[in-house]
């Protein structure tokens, strides 16, 4: 974020300027809590901000909805989400009540937080020709009619042949050993939880640059 603050002040880059995070904020990484906590409150001068949300972000919040059928989230970096939060995550043969029991608890101890993908996130997001969106689009479908499946879990079909025609796709979700600009995606997931490789892209009029963070 240092980084991030620096660039945009760059008298390089003026205008109107956004930030966005583009999901998968929390679970893989060992302080989602940290992570919400410093997204709900964060606030750069002359910047929007943008938070687009991730499967992960769904699935957490699917889990204190439905426990017992979305358990497998506690295997997608839920166990380390729960951890952050100090609610002990259960066993993997623990029965529908042990679950209920646990989802309430980390529905208590989320608290305000969960406002931060309730109402905070967005499915995708655009500006002039470059759209945002989590996990991807698919290529034969308009814009406006996307399936808020695939915008967070992205589809065979946009990691192919990228998304509808006239747009930049910028995209997280796949992880890339380095970042990507493939036909009309932008890929920037570099798998930070496991590589300690944080990537940012900066898009402007010239085109796009990659900022990275080890």
């Amino acid at each position: 974020m240092k980084r991030i603050r620096a660039d945009i002040a760059r008298p390089e880059t003026p205008g109107p300027k956004t930030l966005v995070f583009v999901g998968d904020l929390v679970d893989r990484g060992e302080d989602s809590r940290a992570v919400l906590e410093y997204l709900s409150d964060l606030s750069i001068p002359n910047c929007n901000i943008v938070l687009l949300r991730g499967n992960h972000e769904d699935q957490m919040v699917n889990f204190i909805e439905d426990p017992v059928g979305k358990r497998r989230w506690l295997d997608w970096g839920g166990r380390e989400t729960l951890q952050s939060f100090g609610v002990r995550p259960p066993f993997p043969t623990a029965d529908d009540d042990e679950l209920y029991k646990t989802a309430e608890e980390f529905s208590t101890a989320l608290g305000q937080l969960r406002d931060v993908v309730d109402s905070r996130t967005v499915l995708s997001w655009r500006v002039g020709n470059v759209i945002f969106c989590h996990g991807g689009m698919d290529p034969d479908i308009e814009i406006d009619q996307q399936h808020p499946k695939c915008l967070m879990w992205g589809s065979e079909s946009f990691m192919e042949r990228g998304g509808p025609p006239g747009y930049w796709y910028v995209h997280g979700h796949i992880i890339q050993e380095q970042p990507s600009i493939i036909g009309n995606r932008i890929a920037i997931d570099t798998g930070a939880y496991k590589t300690g490789l944080l990537t940012v892209a900066r898009i402007t009029d010239s085109g796009c640059a990659f900022l990275q963070q080890e």
